[in-house]
């Protein structure tokens, strides 16, 4: 017995198909085909195969169908083709099917699958398997191979057009799985594209249709993510895939319009939608009348957006196809077949402050916007009377609707003639007929908006009207778009509604995208003149709100040109004059937004401001911190704070050379002293000596920005990262400032994350380690330093998931159970696991592994909760401080598959443990944050308890805080 022979023996006598034995001999049958001669191999396995396939036993033939993945580089067309006819041949038994198509699947992939083999395969699939007779799974993997056939072999089956087609819709018929319908739909697709289908059009129609309007709702937990929108596009674009569909189609669909479905309606009429720029003109015209009166119904009296859009969209898209498709020589223009809807709208627009009013002006502006001729005829129409009905009227709410009516058209001619930012590319030939009629509009838009007397909703629609004519090409000249630039200013610089404000404010910021000038020239040095010197300085428009509009219109290139050097020198008057921070941080917030959103943008402007924005900020701060004959404001703590922000941001987006260049110069700066870096003619700037002044050393905030911004690949100016690591660490184990002992752990967390050679850094810490941990279990003078130092190096290893980190944190862990520094290893939990955004984020290139977060709350809970139950009554509110961080700073998933037993655990303690009044607070806090106030966190969520829900919880969590006001 050969080895082929023997292995198909070993094959038919294992149990099943998929246990070990039989894949193994399976295995072994393909391996001995795949050897020497492939095509005699396969004939030899067929041979051995024969008793098998001959049984009576239903379970043995299918299972003698086995289906030979050889290696298709080496079977050659006759092999092929041996192996197609010996597949098909056997198609006519019922049982082997399912196996015989899987084996065509893989044949029809193969190079060397012929067009002949293709012919062959359909034919016998059509003759000899019903398709729709089979399980699931067997029909979609008939529809694999014939999207293989079409994809490889769509010449060959041309050759058979006919008998393709209509064996193609008899295999479709009845299919109603959605998975096999997304096949069916595509290929019915290629079939209509490829095939000639003039003698089949009905049965296409007939099995494609009939699933129309889908109302497939998937199952929850759906694995196969197939929405009815993917199938309601799908079958639409089958149905507007030809023309030839459209005298079966057009009456089915406006059949369904008048469904009582909302589904069923928004359905048909996005399909008819579609389908009206293929079906053409000759065919929508006869039931045009029918057409609007269904899609007007449904703006008319809209009960659902999506219905009334919907409808719209239609409208705009059958009097495209009419204005584009119709005959000169017909005797139909299409302001004659407009003309009944025009004039239903016209009557409904003679009480425009009537309810009707609204919806007819959304559907002239749907038609308008269809066509140039289609504009033409119902601008001329129709703005006449718009006009005489304002200039006859002087009651604010009625001339707010017809300006409302005038704003629709403008809409329909900016996406019809093109926007003046250029995006749209529209026939430079056609001119708008709403220029006609431009002056009359800036004026009533202008005048609307200069009348203070007027209610908001009109001057609102002012402003918006003027907005939409600078927006629209070539509608105004220059110096109109900048008298129109100037109601806009005068808006936002005079009025204290917010509203108006915020409209004339959108209004400019769209100006801008594509004409600053007279935005550079006039809103911007307008509003830098209404900034104040001094928070104590009373205005008509706060301070706050003129820097909003700087931080929305500032982003754009030329805006921030024209903004930032004045805006800084608006800073530095604030910093002189100013004795309460919030003024001077309201001005960097505002810069730092504006970085963040050109950042966002891409815009390349922002590197740049190393050598503008940067300077400026780090030569003040210096220079105040060389003046110890008075308190400076710019070396507050959140104002230092917020400039190490900005410098940070504009770091990140230096290439690693330019990094490179700017952290050399820092280094000069703080390691050497040296003031011209910053064109500074002085001396004596010494932060890092411990006889410096605190002013001085509060100036390390912005070196550590610098430091922690770098990229992983620059490198530092000193002898070794190990030396100059340790002097950080020497100086912030001495240092008594504490924004400058702060800013040295960011910096050693920072270089430690990002330490290049992983097993010098393994090394250093674990020295490190050491001699922090004999500093604070010793209780040493600077053992608060010394945890604050362990607790930043914990944290950047546990970034990286290095086990350094996690043996540190365990260490931390042993030292909550400490009277006298539990409580600040505790609430470094904070430090270790939150977000920080001075340091070691991912925007400052730290080394972050997936999952982290995770992975540190797995790894701690338990350790957590052992410690606190271990722990005396004295101690326990240390692990509850502990926790109540873990809980505020990890990912949702992991809070509903934990957080239940765990808050049921520590709540049930609280009423019974002597807690500080304090940490009882803290923790109930952070539990009420995780719980009840997370942006994304649903309480509702099924895997809680019902206790979460009850009043219970809120015992639980108001009583100790109530404890808080105790006497």
């Amino acid at each position: 017995m050969d080895s082929i022979e023997r292995e198909v023996t070993n094959y038919m006598v294992s149990t099943g198909d998929t246990s070990t034995e039989a894949s193994q001999a399976s295995g072994n049958i393909i391996k001995a085909v795949n050897t020497a001669s492939v095509q005699a191999n396969l004939l030899q396995l067929i041979q051995s195969m024969e008793e098998y396939l001959t049984s009576d036993d239903d379970h043995i033939r299918a299972k003698g169908n086995i289906y030979i993945f050889c290696d298709q580089q080496s079977i050659n067309e006759a092999a092929v083709s041996v192996l197609v006819d010996f597949y098909c041949d056997r198609l006519t038994d019922r049982t082997c099917v399912p196996n015989l198509l899987e084996g065509l699947v893989a044949l029809t992939s193969s190079d060397n699958f012929t067009g002949p083999n293709a012919v062959t395969t359909a034919t016998r699939i059509f003759e000899r398997v019903e398709i729709q007779r089979f399980p699931q799974a067997t029909r979609n993997t008939a529809f694999h191979i014939f999207e293989n056939l079409m994809d490889k072999h769509l010449s060959a089956l041309k050759a058979i057009n006919n008998e393709f087609v209509y064996g193609f819709t008899q295999a479709m018929d009845g299919e109603k799985d959605p998975r096999n319908l997304m096949a069916a739909f595509k290929l019915v697709k290629l079939i209509v594209q490829h095939f000639d289908i003039g003698a089949h059009v009905e049965d296409i129609f007939e099995v494609t249709f009939c699933y129309f309007p889908i109302t497939f709702k998937p199952p929850p937990d759906d694995p196969y993510g197939i929405t009815a929108d993917d199938l309601k596009q799908s079958l639409r674009q089958c149905i507007s895939s030809t023309g030839l569909f459209a005298k079966l189609a057009v009456p089915l669909i406006l059949e369904k319009l008048s469904s009582t479905s909302g589904s069923a309606k928004k359905d048909s009429m996005e399909t008819l939608a579609a389908c009206a720029p293929v079906y053409g003109a000759n065919i929508l015209l006869p039931v045009i009348d029918e057409i609007f009166d269904a899609l007007k119904v449904e703006v008319f009296h809209s009960t659902d957006q999506a219905l009334e859009d919907a409808a719209l969209a239609c409208i705009e898209s059958v009097v495209a196809t009419l204005s584009s498709g119709l005959v000169s020589n017909s005797g139909e223009t299409i302001e004659k077949i407009l003309k009944p809807l025009v004039v239903e709208c016209i009557a409904n627009l003679k009480e425009p402050e009537l309810k009707n009013a609204k919806p007819a002006g959304r559907i002239l502006r749907a038609a308008s916007s269809a066509s140039y001729a289609a504009c033409a005829s119902i601008v001329n129409a129709v703005a006449p009377l718009l006009l005489r009905q304002y200039r006859e009227t002087e009651i604010a709410t009625r001339r707010k609707a017809i300006m409302d009516v005038i704003l629709e058209f403008l809409e329909a001619s900016k996406s019809l003639y093109g926007t003046a930012d250029g995006d749209v590319d529209m026939d430079q030939g056609e001119v708008s007929p709403l220029i006609e009629y431009k002056d009359r509009f800036f004026g009533i838009f202008e005048s609307a908006i200069t009348s203070s007397n007027e209610y908001n909703g009109l001057r609102l629609s002012g402003l918006k009207g003027l907005e939409l004519m600078v927006l629209t090409k070539n509608y105004l000249s220059q110096n109109e778009r900048g008298i129109a630039v100037q109601a806009f200013n005068k808006i936002l610089l005079q009025e204290t509604d917010e509203e108006l404000r915020a409209a004339a404010l959108a209004s400019l910021k769209a100006v801008s995208q594509f004409d600053t000038k007279y935005i550079v020239e006039e809103t911007i040095p307008f509003l830098l003149k209404r900034l104040p010197d001094s928070a104590e300085e009373t205005q008509q428009i706060r301070y706050s709100q003129t820097l909003v509009a700087l931080k929305v219109l500032s982003p754009e290139p030329s805006l921030f040109k024209a903004a930032i050097p004045p805006l800084l020198q608006k800073f530095d008057t604030v910093c002189a004059t100013d004795k309460n921070s919030a003024y001077p941080c309201a001005i960097l917030r505002t810069l730092l937004r504006i970085l963040e959103i050109k950042v966002s943008e891409k815009h390349s402007d922002v590197s740049p401001c190393i050598d503008t924005i940067v300077p400026h900020f780090t030569a003040s701060a210096i220079n105040a911190s060389l003046d110890s004959s008075k308190v400076q404001m710019i070396l507050s703590n959140d104002v230092l704070e917020n400039i190490a922000l900005i410098i940070m941001v504009i770091v990140e987006s230096l290439k690693s050379d330019d990094q490179k260049l700017f952290v050399d110069r820092m280094f000069q700066l703080y390691l050497h002293g040296d003031l011209s870096q910053v064109n500074i003619q002085a001396s004596g700037f010494e932060p890092f000596k411990d006889e410096s002044s605190n002013a001085q050393k509060a100036t390390t905030q912005l070196f550590a920005a610098v430091v922690a911004a770098c990229r992983r690949d620059v490198s530092f100016p000193v002898a070794s990262t190990e030396d100059f690591v340790t002097q950080l660490v020497e100086i912030a184990l001495k240092s008594t400032d504490e924004i400058q002992q702060v800013s040295l752990v960011r910096m050693i967390g920072s270089l430690i994350n990002k330490w290049r050679d992983a097993t010098a850094a393994a090394t250093f810490v674990e020295s490190l380690a050491t001699r922090l941990e004999n500093i604070i279990s010793q209780s040493q003078g600077n053992y608060s330093n010394a945890l604050n130092i362990y607790l930043w190096v914990a944290r950047a290893l546990v970034l990286r998931s290095h086990a350094l980190g996690y043996k540190m944190t365990d260490t931390i862990i042993n030292w909550c159970a400490d009277p006298t520094f539990g409580k600040q290893a505790s609430q470094g939990f904070d430090i270790i696991i939150g977000d920080d955004e001075l340091a070691l984020n991912k925007a400052a290139f730290a080394i972050m592994t997936i999952l982290y977060k995770q992975r540190f709350f797995t790894a701690c809970l338990p350790k957590l909760v052992d410690g606190f139950r271990s722990s005396p009554s004295n101690i326990k509110h240390n692990y509850l401080i502990a926790l109540s961080y873990l809980l505020k700073n990890v990912p949702k998933q992991i809070l509903l598959n934990e957080l239940p037993p765990v808050c049921f655990y520590f709540l049930s303690y609280i009423p019974i443990i002597n807690l500080p009044r304090l940490t009882n607070k803290e923790f109930c806090n952070s539990l009420y944050h995780c719980l009840l106030n997370h942006s994304h966190f649903p309480i509702q969520h099924s895997k809680f308890p019902h206790w979460i829900h009850s009043d219970w919880l809120l015992q639980k969590l108001l009583k100790p805080s109530h404890l808080m006001y105790d006497p």
